[in-house]
């Protein structure tokens, strides 16, 4: 969080892209191409009170805001992070996964319900650590009465560059298997022979479509 003054009042304003504003602005991104609407938003403002404070502390704001506010690199997947004193860390045992946990990635995972459901996926996937060796960890077991509520604390408090990398980690993974095979029918099942024991342990929004095809035929 930063603080700012504006007319004798302290704003906390988290200068980081969250996974509650992202869904925010995914719902009408047009409306978010305007610059007061995306600072109100920000501020937790509405453009109305943003109107009337002077433009000398907007121009600060703004300035403020543009240099801290975090543009996501897809490529950085986050394995563990810290939020309020707890070490949460991405899911690693993926063979041993809870069936609840399994059929939940399925449903929210859908192409018409992925972006509302951000903060559920990352709560089904990221959990707290309860052991830590050099760079490997343990998580805590999977509760499914557990994932709301740490959804929540997600979608209001976690910056969507985590969803991003997270997201776009496993897509690399794949693509690395193809890269440099051949467009061959030979190639294709020398790809399916050596992915089966990898993807039978993931659901399916794991896979990029061409692995998807590969692997359904």
């Amino acid at each position: 969080m930063i603080e700012i003054l504006i007319d004798g009042i302290v704003q906390k304003v988290n200068p980081e892209m969250t996974i509650e504003l992202y869904q925010t602005i995914q719902k009408n991104p047009t409306k978010y191409t305007n610059s007061t609407e995306m600072l109100a938003l920000y501020m937790g403002l509405t453009t109305d009170e943003l109107k009337d404070l002077p433009v000398d502390q907007i121009r600060f704001v703004e300035g403020v805001l543009s240099s801290h506010i975090l543009r996501p690199n897809p490529d950085d997947v986050v394995f563990t992070f810290q939020h309020d004193g707890i070490t949460y860390g991405l899911e690693n045992d993926w063979g041993n996964m809870k069936w609840g946990q399994w059929v939940d990635l399925e449903v929210f995972s859908q192409q018409d319900k992925i972006t509302d459901s951000i903060h559920i996926i990352m709560a089904l996937l990221y959990r707290p650590v309860t052991i830590v060796k050099g760079t490997e960890y343990k998580l805590s077991p999977f509760k499914s009465s557990e994932v709301m509520e740490r959804a929540e604390l997600f979608r209001k408090q976690l910056p969507v560059a985590y969803w991003f990398g997270c997201a776009n980690f496993f897509f690399h993974i794949a693509k690395e298997f193809i890269s440099n095979i051949e467009n061959s029918t030979k190639a294709k099942m020398k790809l399916i022979k050596m992915m089966t024991p990898i993807t039978k342990h993931l659901p399916r929004w794991l896979l990029p479509k061409v692995l998807r095809d590969f692997t359904s035929n």
